[in-house]
């Protein structure tokens, strides 16, 4: 169950990579939405905002860290490609972040970096990075 440990970790990994870059960006898009602004008032505390966010995006992560553990244990044994030890896992976790964000991406001009750059992160950390730490926490000879 090396690959489950794996996804959560990797998980952990990526609300702690994304708490401060979601974090600055709703402060400064407080600036320019009536909404946030009203959401997130001038005197709204940055570290405050950050732990709870941090909360919340580590529920978020993990959970989906350990359902794609999940998935990474019942393709072991599956082919290398790609840089990666197991390539149709990383084809899948690839697929299903596109699948998932190409509405963000396409209905949410203003957010099209923001999503295309999680994207990328999400398929980096978890399609890739996943099964080595699997294989590296493995202790089958």
């Amino acid at each position: 169950m090396a690959e489950v440990f794996a996804g959560f970790v990797s998980g952990y990994g990526m609300a702690v990579i994304t708490t401060p870059l979601l974090s600055v960006w709703l402060l400064r898009l407080r600036l320019e939405s009536a909404l946030m602004s009203k959401l997130l008032p001038e005197g709204t505390s940055a570290v405050s905002m950050s732990v709870l966010l941090h909360g919340a995006l580590a529920l978020f992560w993990t959970g989906i860290g350990l359902a794609l553990g999940i998935v990474l244990f019942g393709m072991r044994g599956a082919g290398e490609a790609l840089g990666s030890l197991n390539a149709p896992y990383t084809l899948f976790v690839a697929g299903l972040f596109l699948v998932l964000g190409a509405p963000l991406f396409a209905l949410l001009p203003p957010l099209r970096r923001l999503t295309a750059s999680g994207i990328v992160l999400a398929i980096a950390v978890f399609g890739w990075l996943t099964p080595y730490l699997a294989e590296w926490s493995s202790f089958e000879s």
